[in-house]
């Protein structure tokens, strides 16, 4: 016979357990917020658009996060905005913050996921697998999985199959001062290589300034830079005749770039579309 003390015991580690484990099949009071573009696209993949909430000034897609509330950049959250929601969940990029406002978030009785930054079709994968266990959809993770890996395979393909391997500069800036180009360990460098291309900043880390001297040896074919920083700097042609890109092969050809920032630098699970998109870019500029 089972006394008080075993069921006690029992009835714990059934609270325990289930406090551990992954929340079942996201029930209908399930409130979700997603941080970061590549997040949101996560969330949406996953089958719970339904119970998304709000998202970041990052996140654009699919269309239907147009419809949903904002809670400012991923990098500068304030925590009373996004605690007056209501969210169960908050699911955060990596490079979200500042740590204080998720420390906050978590201290009021939410959730908080946090998925690292991708930097490759493995890392993605990853990341879809853990939200999906965090959410008990592991079988849509697994289905998702399954058609990026089937996708990143006919994309690497298809690069392969191009001819070249042209120089790339990504620059995050121009104008006044020095222009901040992408090294080595950003999302530019990691898109720049997955797309068949060699990355002309990777002397340094990181976003740096780089100099007229450093910028014409590097003999960029091709620059890129986002779509609304390069309306911001008076379009391609305005670009291409500063006077230390007019210096070098892309300059002179006119081969200055606009990427999509979400889909080209976000690395979420459209990557395979990413990756030959760009591919066919830098291969084909004019």
């Amino acid at each position: 016979m089972i006394g008080r003390r075993e069921l006690l015991l029992s009835a714990g580690a059934g609270l325990l357990a289930a406090a551990c484990s992954p929340r079942p099949e996201a029930a209908a009071g399930e409130r979700i917020i997603a941080v970061s573009g590549d997040v949101t696209e996560i969330v949406y993949a996953l089958g719970l658009g339904p119970q998304l909430i709000a998202v970041d000034d990052t996140s654009s897609y699919p269309a239907a996060v147009e419809a949903l509330p904002r809670v400012g950049y991923f990098r500068q959250l304030a925590a009373e905005g996004i605690l007056s929601l209501g969210p169960t969940t908050l699911v955060a990029g990596g490079d979200a913050g500042p740590a204080s406002a998720l420390t906050q978030i978590e201290q009021a009785g939410v959730r908080v996921i946090t998925v690292p930054p991708a930097r490759s079709a493995a890392d993605v994968a990853a990341n879809l697998r853990q939200v999906g266990e965090a959410f008990g959809r592991q079988t849509e993770a697994g289905a998702a999985v399954a058609t990026l890996e089937r996708d990143w395979a006919a994309a690497e393909a298809e690069i392969a199959a191009l001819p070249g391997r042209p120089r790339v500069l990504f620059l995050l800036t121009v104008g006044a001062g020095s222009p901040m180009a992408g090294g080595r360990g950003t999302a530019a460098d990691a898109i720049i290589g997955l797309a068949g291309g060699d990355n002309a900043g990777a002397d340094h880390e990181g976003y740096k300034a780089i100099s007229t001297e450093a910028l014409v040896a590097g003999a960029p074919d091709v620059i890129l830079m986002m779509s609304h920083a390069l309306d911001a700097a008076g379009g391609a042609a305005r670009v291409a005749a500063l006077p230390a890109i007019a210096l070098t092969p892309a300059g002179r050809e006119g081969h200055v770039l606009p990427l999509d920032p979400l889909l080209h630098l976000g690395f979420g699970p459209r990557l395979p579309q990413a990756a030959r998109e760009l591919a066919q870019l830098i291969r084909t500029p004019a």
